[in-house]
């Protein structure tokens, strides 16, 4: 009996171990695949920041309008997920503006670490996570923080930076609040695809189909370029604020996300897409908006790079253990 009991537990070990593996690794092939196109030369330094704006300001709104209209196709009408990611989200905002001015004494440094801390890559890395645990099933709760998520992130991130930026320009005002939100393609998308499920628009076939196809490039493509934008020797400054936001973003955040959402009843898709929202590494966009903003872009961008690193770990022992538990 004992043995057959041992067999049975082994086996359900691996299937969790299995799944955990099959989430994780098409994930880490793709920015290993961007990470060894750019180390052969198969693509230029020319072609990454060119692609990547394309990325940012096509393929992703594309993508954005595309999942947010089809929300009205759904019958997803449960909006604890939207309370439990911005209420969380908020909560490590207000956390992270009281503990990092503690120990980070340059402005710029202290909008760049705690834009790192809470704004969570679920646009690129998310999505296919949670798609990859849960298929189809798991669009529609994807769609519907995307609506509201996306905005929130950005409209968070234009104030903190601001309030933080270090050159006068920048600083913390309405006009330019206002001008940064409404530059961000991101947040335009959200809008559109809002107006459009909203009133019911259709867009013909013809038109669709291909939409649908550019919108589907998005994730790979740039989590093939964020691969291709991976350099280790971005590490060697700021080691210390690099290892503690990276610390927060990917191991106290989502460990204390999981404790909080688990008593909250969240059990399977929706506790696998709140996770994607917690325990997905800093957000890339992150280190545009710094640079662009007046804050420290360089730190910014070795955050982006430690996080996205490391979470290929973090992010499979959170879904093995989750998932052996039965919670996933």
């Amino acid at each position: 009996m004992k043995t057959n009991y041992y067999l049975c537990t082994f086996i359900l070990y691996m299937e969790d171990l299995i799944f955990s593996i099959n989430v994780v690794a098409p994930l880490l092939v793709l920015m290993a695949a961007g990470y060894a196109a750019r180390r052969l030369n198969f693509v230029t330094d020319e072609f990454m920041p060119v692609v990547s704006r394309f990325v940012f300001s096509f393929l992703l709104p594309l993508m954005l309008f595309q999942n947010i209209r089809n929300i009205f196709h759904g019958n997803f009408v449960d909006i604890s997920l939207i309370f439990a990611a911005t209420i969380g989200v908020s909560i490590v905002i207000a956390l992270s503006l009281c503990v990092v001015p503690l120990f980070v004494k340059r402005r710029g440094q202290r909008g760049s670490m705690i834009q790192g801390i809470y704004r969570s890559n679920f646009v690129i890395y998310g999505i296919p996570l949670a798609t990859g645990m849960y298929g189809q099933e798991a669009a529609i709760p994807c769609a519907i923080l995307l609506a509201v998520m996306v905005p929130y992130y950005n409209i968070t991130g234009v104030i903190i930076l601001s309030t933080f930026s270090e050159t006068h320009d920048n600083r913390l005002s309405f006009v330019n609040l206002l001008w940064n939100i409404e530059r961000n393609p991101l947040i335009v998308r959200c809008a559109a695809g809002l107006l459009f499920g909203a009133l019911g628009l259709d867009i013909p076939a013809a038109v669709n189909t291909p939409i649908d196809q550019l919108s589907a490039a998005a994730s790979p493509l740039a989590l093939f370029l964020m691969g291709g934008d991976f350099k280790f020797r971005r590490l060697n400054n700021n080691l210390w604020k690099v290892f503690w936001a990276t610390a927060a973003r990917l191991v106290i955040v989502p460990f204390v996300a999981v404790l909080a959402l688990i008593p909250m009843g969240f059990r399977s898709v929706e506790l696998g897409v709140l996770l994607c929202v917690f325990a997905t590494p800093t957000a890339v966009v992150s280190y545009i908006m710094a640079s662009n903003m007046g804050c420290d872009g360089e730190l910014a961008g070795q955050i982006v790079v430690l996080t996205t690193f490391a979470s290929c770990f973090t992010i499979f022992l959170f879904i093995f253990t989750l998932k052996s538990c039965g919670f996933l």
